[in-house]
């Protein structure tokens, strides 16, 4: 279910068009000016002066060529047909094929037919010769069309695959993280009911065991929402001008509670100036603090926990940095992943798994990029 960069998939897609409809483009000039020199000044030259006749050649002459063997064709075809009637109905057929079909082409009557029939050819030859340029451009870029359209659906269904796999084991993942929390809840809701807890301090810390795994629930709930959320059509981000060093320091100094009770020390370095960027408040401030929390989370006491921004050129850097544990080599590649998360870290820390998953969603539909420096 992760979401993919279609943008950027389709831009190239269409650069790679652009790009192959220029080289059919140039294919079909160079063809053409070689084409216009060999028949523009050998070949029409030679035919005009062996046949007597005054055919020119260029873009503007293509029509009156193709013209001109249509014309040659029905006149052919026509006095062939004539040949069968009577001497008197075939002299004055040919009198108005002449008078009319070729009469701005008399040197044409004078020939034979056989001479007739090696013009028609040649001229047949000269078009096709003509147009086959455009001819091998069209097929070329239609085999390229085809070829990328078959590419195109290829990733389509891999794409397919690999969502019905992640929802398959978004759901395996959901189902283990909600049925262990219920079974517990369960459990010691039935003890209570059944009066199989007599002591108070039992009691209290039943039902206080009960309202910590509904609160788990909740959190993962929530956090399975807002992830399904972003895959959903229609959804987009509610962009505003933001003041974004305020918005962090307001984030940190919510979240100071929690360090200090954990034991943990907070450093900052976010300058006095004023950065505005284009953000979605809500979503981008749901993203920090899961960085934050995160790092809160899954830390011992005594870990020095850092907020720093720092100012590009055409962008900003947040970085959120803690001096505890270095992160599994082997969780580097899929940590970002829905539910991926360290056994340990799952049974004894707590958390839904889902918070990196949201907050790399949130910052790539800003535009950002998020990543992790050991």
């Amino acid at each position: 279910m992760e979401q993919k960069d279609m943008p950027k998939e389709l831009e190239h897609l269409k650069r790679f068009l652009i790009l192959r409809l220029m080289k059919v483009m140039i294919f079909v000039l160079i063809s053409e000016g070689i084409i216009n020199l060999l028949f523009g000044q050998f070949a029409l030259p030679l035919i005009n002066e062996y046949f007597g006749t005054e055919l020119n050649w260029g873009k503007q002459a293509f029509d009156m060529n193709l013209l001109t063997l249509l014309r040659l064709a029905l006149y052919t075809i026509l006095t062939g047909l004539c040949q069968g009637l009577p001497f008197g109905a075939s002299n004055a057929i040919s009198v108005f094929l002449n008078k009319y079909l070729l009469s701005d082409m008399p040197y044409f009557s004078s020939l034979s037919g056989g001479h007739r029939t090696i013009l028609m050819m040649l001229l047949f030859v000269i078009i096709c010769t003509y147009v086959l340029p455009y001819v091998i451009g069209v097929l070329y870029y239609s085999g390229v069309v085809v070829k990328k359209l078959e590419e195109v659906r290829d990733y389509d269904k891999r794409q397919r695959d690999e969502f019905t796999k992640r929802r398959n084991l978004l759901l395996s993942d959901i189902t283990h993280d909600l049925k262990t929390p219920i079974t517990t809840m369960a459990g010691y809701a039935q003890a209570l009911n059944d009066g199989m807890v007599k002591d108070p301090d039992k009691q209290k810390q039943y039902l206080a065991s009960i309202h910590r795994k509904s609160l788990e629930m909740s959190e993962l709930i929530t956090m399975l929402f807002n992830y399904v959320k972003m895959d959903s059509e229609g959804f987009s981000l509610k962009l505003e001008k933001v003041n974004m060093t305020n918005l962090v320091l307001q984030i940190v100094a919510g979240a100071y509670t929690d360090i200090e009770n954990a034991g943990m020390d907070l450093d900052m370095d976010i300058p006095e100036e004023t950065i505005f960027a284009n953000l979605d408040r809500a979503q981008f401030s749901r993203s920090i603090t899961n960085l934050v929390t995160n790092a809160v989370r899954h830390n011992d006491a005594g870990t020095m926990i850092m907020v720093s921004i720092t100012r590009e050129l055409s962008a900003s850097t947040i970085r959120v940095m803690d001096s505890g544990n270095p992160i599994d080599e082997s969780l580097m590649d899929t940590i970002f992943d829905p539910f991926v998360m360290g056994d340990e870290s799952r049974n004894r820390r707590g958390g839904s798994g889902l918070g990196l998953s949201v907050t790399k969603k949130v910052i790539d539909m800003h535009g950002g990029k998020l990543y992790i420096e050991q």
